[in-house]
């Protein structure tokens, strides 16, 4: 190898295939309005609060959701500063 692997960019991620519909894609929009109103909100009361509001599903798609939300808000608080 030479070494310029490093620079290379990682190949994006596959769609979704078929099958079940995300579960946790129907929480999306209300865990977004909770981190805007609380960036630093822990991802156990977002688990809490979705429990509450009917989510079944895993905690693991869940917190990947979170990160993926809290990623983008930082990104977007950032760019309109």
């Amino acid at each position: 190898m030479d070494g310029s692997s490093s620079s290379q960019m990682m190949p994006a991620p596959r769609p979704r295939g078929a099958g079940r519909p995300s579960t946790v894609g129907l929480y999306a929009p209300q865990v977004a309005q909770w981190l805007r109103e609380d960036p630093d909100l822990p991802g156990v009361e977002i688990l809490r609060r979705v429990r509450l509001a009917g989510y079944r599903g895993g905690k693991s798609a869940l917190y990947e959701l979170v990160r993926r939300l809290r990623v983008w808000h930082s990104v977007n608080r950032a760019s309109s500063s």
